[in-house]
């Protein structure tokens, strides 16, 4: 709508709908749409997974969200199982947790802890995965050796992730240390 400032709303409306039939714009699901691209095999269409990242991840350099959950502990090769539901930490949640479904995909959205920005979505990132572990979890070589190759390849500080690492639960905290891969960043 702010696109179309000068038109009212029900014309804007209009307009969607004759793109609609026209096969100019599509429609993913409520309040999705996309232009779609002519291929070899008829028109292209956009995943859940897409939608949903530029909706609650991010948007070209903007980053509002990470992954978390079994999602996030299988980036890291921590586990191999592969989650069902994929669950997201955004600043785009207002709700402390809740399910949505985007085209038959569920996804389990959940509310920062604090503003996530593209300064420190990585240490965020880090820090959820030491949160989502459990207590019977323990990293293995290789998982330690993603986390301290992501800790040197991101530049990690180590005093803003402990500053960060106050807004977490005291368990997120155990579990980093307990790790040994804080022996990476010193």
């Amino acid at each position: 709508m702010e696109l179309f400032s000068q038109y009212s709303r029900p014309y804007v409306f209009r307009i969607i709908n004759e793109m609609e039939k026209t096969n100019e714009l599509v429609r993913y699901t409520k309040g999705v749409y996309f232009i779609p691209k002519k291929t070899f095999f008829g028109l292209s269409t956009i995943t859940a997974d897409s939608v949903v990242e530029k909706r609650y991840l991010k948007e070209l350099n903007n980053v509002y969200g990470i992954y978390s959950g079994l999602k996030l502990l299988n980036l890291f090769s921590i586990t191999t199982q592969v989650p069902n539901v994929v669950e997201i930490v955004t600043n785009n949640e207002t709700m402390r947790c809740r399910e949505i479904e985007v085209n038959g995909r569920k996804f389990i959205l959940r509310k920062s802890r604090f503003e996530i920005d593209k300064n420190n979505a990585d240490m965020y990132m880090l820090l959820q995965v030491f949160n989502d572990l459990d207590a019977k979890t323990k990293l293995d070589d290789f998982a330690q050796r993603r986390l301290t190759s992501f800790i040197k390849e991101k530049g990690i500080n180590l005093s803003k992730l402990l500053n960060l690492a106050m807004k977490f639960p005291a368990k997120t905290m155990k579990n980093l240390i307990g790790s040994g891969v804080l022996n990476g960043i010193a």
